[in-house]
């Protein structure tokens, strides 16, 4: 916030959005918490790997990878400090932290727009279906979706100010996305493009910038990355799976499952649902083994295969990927009718304005929102390249499709005559 005489009156505003925010999320996992919602099953592998933490024992390889360690070591440290109610702690934390991201999430719409749009986003956010799920579960999810609107208003500052200590401060932050969930390491290579473009300070001081914010994320990996160079012979940046994952996106029963799906709730589609995949029982017996390195590059090499054999299911499985990516809500083949027209109903006004708003806001002031476009391209590469999951969509782009969305709603009453004063434009506020 910028020490002006509007100061206290924002501090004042921030605060109630943060008791707003609070009140709508406590109420909404009191009235769900009897309700038995299953929504991640990744809640119960996290509670194994903290409880093997706790008993000294690191290593957090799965089947397909090896897991990214914040959330786990975090919940082992809870465990550790609460003992029996670890449970009751870091739920407590966690909606504080959820609370306190909708008023982040107001001050990067601010950056990014005015006050109008700030205020709509931020009600929209607070109320937002899709993201009110993922508030109490005891996985990666919502962690990972409170470090990233963190990390982005915080990056979005170092940029605009020639600070060293804040582009340090957006650093570590980047650091605990990562180590939260890997996969927005695809953002990585855009960050340094936005800052080139956006960053008003001569070269050096640029490149002097980047260097450090470089520095202290690739530091952050050390103990981990060791840790697995030591035992499974790979360093590891946050986690592994670059051929789990690609596997899991590219073999028969996955192609089948997204272009043509068994009935739901059948056998068959239980069986591709929990990944039990025909090509994994032929590699059955050379998994016990191989070490994690050559498990990742036989996985690879398998979904490498089935893509050489299968050019035209490759190119028809990659549209629907990209299809589905698009498509608001959830998949309606994995869902039942009316689960998936209820979030369909939610999540198709959301989209259309949010794609409208970046449309609008790229068109007119490329530089400043280009952050945007490179977090969308990411997750489209992450969708298309490995496989689609809505789930990561939600938490990784629904919060910035909320300040687009309310940006082109605002656009388009202004251009209705319903607001005539104080146009809405996509041009930035300063830091």
């Amino acid at each position: 916030m910028l020490n002006t005489p509007e100061a206290p009156r924002d501090r004042r505003l921030e605060l109630y959005l943060f008791l707003a925010f609070l009140a709508v999320r406590g109420l909404f996992m009191v009235l769900t918490a009897n309700l038995g919602l299953d929504l991640d099953r990744d809640n119960a592998r996290y509670d194994q790997q903290s409880d093997a933490i706790l008993q000294g024992n690191f290593d957090l390889e799965t089947r397909f990878f090896i897991t990214a360690p914040f959330y786990s070591f975090t919940q082992a440290l809870f465990k550790l400090l609460f003992g029996g109610y670890w449970t009751l702690a870091i739920g407590a934390v966690q909606l504080l932290l959820c609370a306190w991201s909708g008023v982040v999430l107001h001050r990067l719409a601010r950056l990014l727009f005015d006050q109008r749009v700030a205020l709509l986003a931020a009600g929209v956010y607070a109320v937002f279906p899709l993201t009110l799920l993922w508030v109490g579960t005891r996985a990666q999810d919502m962690p990972f979706q409170i470090a990233l609107i963190f990390t982005l208003h915080a990056l979005i500052v170092a940029v605009r100010r020639d600070d060293l200590r804040r582009t340090a401060v957006a650093a570590g932050l980047f650091a605990i996305t990562f180590l939260t969930k890997s996969h927005i390491l695809l953002f990585a290579p855009f960050i340094p493009l936005y800052w080139w473009m956006n960053a008003t300070t001569r070269p050096a001081r640029k490149a002097s910038h980047l260097a450090l914010f470089v520095s202290i994320c690739l530091v952050s990996t050390l103990p981990f990355g060791l840790y697995n160079l030591e035992r499974h012979g790979m360093y590891v940046l946050s986690s592994t799976g670059h051929g789990g994952h690609f596997l899991t996106g590219h073999n028969e029963d996955v192609y089948r499952f997204i272009v043509d799906p068994p009935p739901l709730g059948s056998p068959e589609h239980r069986r591709i649902f929990n990944m039990d995949y025909a090509v994994m029982h032929e590699i059955a017996d050379t998994l016990p083994t191989l070490d994690h390195k050559g498990k990742q590059d036989l996985y690879l090499a398998k979904g490498l295969e089935w893509c050489r054999a299968n050019p035209g299911k490759l190119v028809e499985l990659s549209l629907y990927d990209l299809y589905y990516f698009l498509l608001p809500g959830v998949n309606p083949n994995h869902y039942g009718f009316l689960n998936w027209l209820a979030m369909f109903t939610l999540s198709f006004p959301l989209y259309l304005f949010a794609y409208a708003g970046m449309a609008m806001a790229l068109r007119e002031n490329f530089r400043p929102h280009s952050w945007m476009l490179g977090l969308l391209l990411a997750m489209v590469i992450f969708s298309v390249v490995f496989y689609v999951q809505n789930r990561f969509r939600t938490i990784t782009l629904e919060p910035y499709y909320i300040i687009y969305a309310s940006f082109a709603v605002l656009r388009l009453t202004q251009r209705l005559g319903l607001q005539r004063r104080w146009p809405v434009l996509a041009a930035p506020v300063k830091a």
